[in-house]
């Protein structure tokens, strides 16, 4: 069986944590529901006194989503988080991780003909370079663990305000800043992936015939990761943004079908009963 290395012994601690939030969403849940039921009396109260919505099924309705999502809060969340989390663990499968090129640095630094000061400031250098890189990638997985834990935890305030009219959007502020957190993880794991084996192959040809000037170009290699991962939030919110986009269009057209049909449903009322 494989050892696993520093960031992928930290990730696991890290994720423990998050199942701890789904617990501690109780709390919020009761005052979710206590809010929900305050926005269905509202809805129900505004439908009675409109006649023009009374007979519209369609505005009765497109709360019941909503009430649906709270009932079933852990399940909807838990299937997301679920989703993001296998996506992450799929990225994450290497045959070889950063310690073991830092093991190839350090060896190939041992052969370079050079003075024990030069062998020993390459050596604390390239600890020094991939401590740095760890560390961000670490600190962005907390970050990101962190994130999630609390919107987790105050989801279903969120999602119970929401059914009150005025504050009917806060689902939606918060539904897309969860997908674009909850996508921070496979995002990482994925330019992980995607630099670790570039920066496997790339150090395996400059080092076939090692010296000092290609140990050193290849542990500045490693320290390119950094700003790689720096990017992820940004990678992130572009990727939900882009589905926004195209949530928007399908949601606009149904929004203009549901209208047509609440028009077609109250003329043939009012020629029932003769315009009243």
């Amino acid at each position: 069986m494989q050892d696993l290395g520093i960031r992928e012994q930290v990730s696991d601690i890290v994720d423990s944590f998050i199942d701890n939030a789904f617990i501690e969403s109780a709390v919020m849940m009761n005052i979710g529901r206590t809010f929900a039921g305050i926005g269905i009396v509202i809805i129900t109260l505004k439908l009675f006194l409109d006649k023009e919505k009374r007979v519209d099924i369609f505005e009765a309705l497109k709360w019941v989503p909503l009430v649906f999502l709270l009932l079933k809060y852990k399940s909807f969340v838990g299937a997301i988080y679920g989703f993001y989390t296998g996506l992450g663990e799929a990225f994450a499968n290497n045959v070889y991780t950063w310690d073991n090129i830092t093991e190839i640095l350090n060896a190939t630094a041992e052969d370079v003909n050079a003075s024990w000061f030069i062998e020993d400031f390459i050596y604390v250098l390239i600890l020094i370079i991939n401590a740095i890189s760890i560390v961000v990638f670490v600190a962005i997985k907390a970050m990101a663990s962190i994130y999630l834990y609390v919107l987790i935890v105050f989801g279903p305030l969120n999602i119970g305000l929401s059914l009150i009219p005025a504050l009917s959007g806060m689902w939606k502020a918060w539904l897309q800043k969860f997908m674009s957190v909850a996508l921070w993880i496979p995002m990482l794991y994925l330019i992980d992936n995607f630099m670790l084996k570039i920066t496997f192959e790339l150090i395996i040809g400059l080092l076939e015939e090692g010296n000092l000037a290609k140990v050193l170009t290849s542990s500045a290699v490693i320290l390119m990761n950094v700003f790689m991962y720096l990017k992820v939030p940004d990678l992130s919110n572009f990727v939900v943004q882009g589905m926004n986009v195209s949530t928007e269009k399908v949601r606009q057209k149904g929004k203009k079908a549901v209208g047509q049909a609440g028009k077609a449903a109250t003329a043939a009322r009012k020629a029932v009963t003769g315009g009243l």
